[in-house]
């Protein structure tokens, strides 16, 4: 396997990269937390851009996002499960049991009421993705949203974990690199080429037999 040159987000050059980015998304990278349950990565992911969105409507200047409040947002990890809307689409049980599925984190923002598109990597190019992604993350109030469903050891995020979700959060155009928020504990957070980002989504899902990929949360 090829080394993957990934830059963490927290290094001075992952700072510079935000600094120049065209496309990010403020108030999604102040609300990322780590997950807490070992296989809700899909469920703190979606909470993240729900929460995001949610903020965005609030605060949706760039100016103000770097020090509004973001006190006591609506989605967690750990509150998701008291909605309705979150039950209809995956069962607790289940999901603590063995992780989500694409398809049920698409059916968890249709259940919530938004519009959602979910891609999966064998059924478009690298160059389809970053056009669809980026176009995502330039909404700046979070309006829009992007998870990836990718294989953390191709990506070599982590060698002992497969599959896996986690949010984008800005795009850098001269470098075309996202940046990947995560959600897995043992990681960092990082600046990933898009080619390593798709080859790492178009991957088996075993669980279904279908490639992974990822879904765009619109407004």
């Amino acid at each position: 396997m090829a080394k993957i040159t990934n830059i963490h987000f927290h290094s001075a050059d992952g700072q510079k990269l935000l600094q120049e980015a065209d496309e990010a998304q403020t108030l999604l990278i102040r609300l990322f937390k780590k997950q807490e349950n070992n296989t809700f990565c899909g469920v703190q992911s979606s909470a993240l851009l729900l929460s995001a969105q949610h903020f965005g409507a609030k605060f949706p200047d760039v100016a103000s996002q770097k020090d509004c409040s973001l006190e006591s947002p609506p989605y967690v990890e750990g509150n998701m499960f008291s909605y309705t809307e979150t039950k209809a689409a995956m069962d607790e049980a289940k999901v603590d049991a063995e992780g989500c599925t694409m398809e049920q984190v698409y059916n968890l923002f249709k259940q919530h009421g938004r519009k959602v598109k979910m891609y999966h990597a064998d059924t478009l190019t690298v160059d389809e993705f970053r056009s669809l992604a980026s176009k995502a993350l330039s909404h700046h109030d979070s309006s829009w949203g992007v998870i990836a469903n990718f294989d953390e050891y191709d990506l070599q995020q982590d060698f002992t974990v497969h599959g896996h979700f986690s949010p984008l959060a800005a795009y850098h155009a001269p470098t075309d690199r996202f940046l990947l928020l995560d959600t897995w504990m043992n990681t960092v957070d990082v600046w990933v080429k898009t080619e390593d980002m798709f080859t790492a989504m178009k991957t088996i899902d075993s669980d279904t037999n279908k490639y992974r990929g990822f879904i765009i949360l619109e407004s």
